[in-house]
């Protein structure tokens, strides 16, 4: 009995790590993360150091016309526009729309400010795409600048990674900033209504989360038309330059108002100006959490709403009671009173109706079935080992 101990205690051990998550079920192959770096002529040094330092996943790299046939099998989509001039066809839109429909992706939109060295071209493509996979996020015809946390110069923004409720892991390892040089600023389009999506307070939609904004000292700065359509040039105060949103089917859209690489100096930057940043360590995170090898995919989140309807039924009822009273006078006269009560009864009833919306991350079931199979095979173990002399 004492060698069957031994089995037995590992297998218990495996079963529990499974059930907590602790070993998480790994793919047999590498997600794949395309990158579409459309019109480059070559491969940017910060996309190099990327692909160099986030070897957890298999990298794809597109220059020139999107197919849905080269996005296919992506996980993850990173769009960047790298030639202001380019513009995107309906038809490239189309393949990123129908490789979004598949479900379970991350797509990841990177925009850029109204700057009139050319950089507010690449606004109309940012926001064609993501109106077409149905998200209400939106890059805003302005610039948003930070007198207080930046590079040397306001429009250097070093971004500060604030991750809403439910994405603080995000910022995990990230103790500096990040830089966002001369981005835009994040809105979001609802029922055609712009609003403003601020860095502080309460949030637009309940599907939206911040990941990185400007300090208090933030404001929106304007170059060139069309006006901004959520906020007033001169506007002061916290503004959003990064921001996640869960869409139906599992599936994610994430747009920064800068890009991890190009864009004169994206992201991935560990000092500018002398001001020392954590770019790499924070994209690495939004990278291998974006397809699903770092963290809940869908952050723990339960919203319960309740709805209370007060129903007041009145009922009445009415009892007529008659008195007959006789009272004889004269020989013929006869006088009769009739007396009438009424009662009337309210009874009120409340009907307390209770919607609970739950979005958590995956299960572990599937791991947990495999701890009892492993469970069970060491106690055979060890009752064979258990019968040796």
């Amino acid at each position: 009995m004492r060698k069957v101990l031994p089995a037995l205690v590992l297998s218990l051990l495996l079963l529990m790590a499974l059930a907590t998550g602790l070993i998480t079920p790994v793919k047999a192959e590498k997600p794949l993360v395309v990158v579409i770096a459309h019109g480059a002529l070559e491969e940017d040094v910060q996309l190099q150091y990327m692909k160099g330092n986030i070897t957890e996943v298999d990298w794809k790299v597109i220059t020139e016309e999107v197919t849905y046939d080269e996005i296919k099998d992506a996980d993850m989509i990173i769009y960047v526009q790298v030639d202001i001039d380019l513009n995107i066809t309906d038809d490239e839109v189309a393949a990123i729309k129908r490789w979004f429909d598949q479900g379970g992706k991350t797509l990841w939109v990177t925009g850029d400010s109204d700057y009139k060295g050319g950089d507010f071209k690449r606004i109309p493509n940012t926001n064609k795409i993501l109106k077409a996979v149905g998200s209400i996020l939106r890059n805003d015809h302005a610039e948003a600048v930070d007198r207080e946390s930046n590079c040397g110069a306001s429009y250097r923004v070093a971004a500060i990674i604030a991750p809403d409720k439910g994405l603080e892991f995000l910022a995990a390892g990230v103790e500096r900033p990040v830089l966002f040089h001369g981005p835009g600023v994040v809105a979001v389009e609802i029922n055609g209504e712009w609003k403003p999506f601020y860095g502080k307070g309460d949030k637009p939609a309940p599907n939206v989360y911040r990941l990185a904004i400007t300090s208090d000292k933030g404001a929106i700065a304007e170059f060139v038309k069309p006006l901004p359509a959520a906020y007033t040039i001169g506007e002061e105060g916290s503004f959003t330059l990064m921001a996640v949103e869960f869409m139906p089917n599992d599936n994610i859209v994430i747009l920064s108002v800068e890009a991890p690489f190009d864009h004169y100096h994206g992201m991935w930057e560990t000092v500018y100006k002398d001001v020392p940043l954590d770019g790499p360590k924070f994209v690495k995170n939004v990278v291998l959490w974006a397809v699903g090898l770092y963290g809940p995919r869908i952050p723990f989140v339960t919203v319960t709403q309740t709805v209370t309807e007060t129903v007041t039924e009145t009922v009445t009822q009415t009892q007529v009671q008659t008195v007959t009273e006789t009272a004889t006078i004269t020989e013929t006269s006869t006088i009769t009173t009739t007396e009438t009560s009424t009662v009337t009864s309210t009874v009120t009833t409340t009907q307390v109706s209770t919607t609970t919306t739950t979005v958590t991350a995956p299960d572990y079931t599937a791991a947990a079935g495999i701890g009892i199979v492993l469970l069970i095979i060491g106690i055979i173990i060890g009752y064979f080992v258990g019968k040796r002399k």
